[in-house]
């Protein structure tokens, strides 16, 4: 396929348009500017839940997720509890929903939580191979089938502004609910695709919004060992300081992505197809020897102390009931071999994390100093503009945003109980 490069400079800023004979619509890069401008982090706290002694609906275990609806009610997914915690603009407690177990509306394996702007609840319950959804009342209504046959793929989710549907860019990662000889090995990827999940049906369906890249490869089996087990992969997993694919959802439908170690924000429109690149003139960093050292101490140094992240091995006996467990001495001794034996990627990447605003604001987190720090936040939005950065240390990534400028952050009391902080941003931000 033919190519051609047409560079323009508009408005103190470069947009290059490249074209392909036979494509649809054209890329526009836009380079944002190298300097950053301060934002000032002198917000409204709007309330706080969960504490060690605060009443029981808000003593959390593990909070994976949280999220708003368009009314401003907030919901809180407990994982370690299996349930959801809503509260109200004002943080009174309005219901909580959700218990382990294996019937309709009981949680098994759940590993994803969003929300969706009516207030439906959904649940990637993988122990059900389905979606959960509870309605705005907290009523089980129904569950999604994930189809796949042996095979599901999981990985972040969003809500979709514009319909009953999530977005994933989770294809990526597959988890195979079989096991033994006749188990299927999913053939090797060449894409991450970011896709739209309808969940209007008895069935998913699915339909990809843009191809993110997939760095590439070995083919060969991986082999983690340690503890007196071994396991052996079909082929070899990310590699330490791979970019990950960050995705978020914009207002239209479309959504922000970063699927590189550069600088890239590329955005595509509810119809599929990257048609803008946001850049900022960051360079990746090289990995050293050094760097590669460093990384396996810190990490055994983690796992010695208890913390960093943690593995749990679930076997399934003959009829599906539970087998033998396996100790954490055994698994923390795996562990120790999987980071002895890391592979790396050649460069740590620019961007460490990406979120999206209700308003289409894209929030984008560089990299600090040291190569697993956390550096600067930018602002951007989808149609090319950048709105300012925060400074290494003064806010933190929100774990959900909000309308009216509400943004949900998870932090750690000092008895290392989960609490969620709500505060309002203005809507330069959001």
């Amino acid at each position: 396929m033919r190519h051609i490069a047409v560079v323009t400079r508009m408005g103190g800023g470069v947009f290059a348009l490249i074209f392909a004979m036979n494509a649809v619509a054209a890329q526009e890069v836009v380079e944002l500017p190298g300097a950053d401008r301060a934002l000032s982090s002198d917000y409204e706290e709007v309330y706080r839940v969960g504490s060690f002694d605060g009443d029981v609906w808000e003593t959390f275990g593990d909070i994976a997720a949280t999220g708003f609806d368009e009314s401003g009610n907030l919901y809180i997914f407990d994982r370690q509890a299996s349930r959801i915690v809503v509260v109200d603009s004002d943080g009174n407690f309005v219901r909580e929903f959700g218990s382990p177990g294996e019937g309709p509306g009981e949680l098994r394996m759940a590993l994803g939580f969003t929300v969706m702007r009516d207030g439906t609840s959904v649940v990637m319950d993988v122990g059900h191979r389905s979606y959960q959804l509870f309605g705005a009342d907290g009523e089980f209504e129904r569950m999604v089938r994930m189809g796949g046959g042996g095979m599901i793929q999981f990985g972040e989710m969003a809500s979709d502004p514009s319909g009953l549907a999530i977005i994933s860019g989770g294809a990526g990662r597959l988890m195979t609910m079989e096991a033994g000889p006749e188990a299927v090995v999913p053939e090797p990827l060449e894409t991450r695709p970011i896709e739209r999940i309808s969940l209007t049906g008895e069935d998913i369906e699915t339909e990809t919004i843009a191809e993110g890249w997939l760095p590439p490869r070995s083919e060969r089996p991986q082999t983690i060992e340690g503890g007196g087990m071994r396991f052996q992969m079909s082929m070899a997993g990310p590699r330490t300081f791979e970019p990950r694919l960050l995705v978020g959802a914009l207002p239209s439908g479309g959504v922000a992505f970063s699927d590189s170690s550069a600088y890239n924000v590329k955005i595509a429109g509810r119809d599929g197809g990257v048609s803008k690149i946001l850049r900022r003139p960051f360079q990746a960093l090289p990995v050293t020897d050094r760097i590669e050292k460093a990384e396996k101490d810190r990490r055994l140094e983690e796992l010695a102390a208890g913390e960093g992240p943690q593995m749990q091995v679930r076997m399934i006996g003959p009829g599906g009931g539970a087998a033998q467990a396996i100790s954490q001495d055994a698994i923390k001794e795996m562990m120790r071999g999987q980071v002895e034996q890391m592979q790396f990627f050649p460069e740590v990447p620019v961007i460490r994390a990406l979120q999206t605003s209700w308003g289409g604001r894209i929030w984008v987190q560089r990299r600090g100093e040291q190569p697993v720090s956390d550096g600067p936040i930018d602002v951007l939005n989808a149609a090319g503009q950048y709105v300012g950065s925060y400074p290494t240390g003064e806010m933190e990534m929100p774990s959900s945003f909000g309308p009216d400028g509400l943004t949900a952050y998870i932090e750690m009391d000092d008895f290392d109980v989960p609490t969620v902080v709500v505060r309002r941003l203005p809507a330069s931000v959001n």
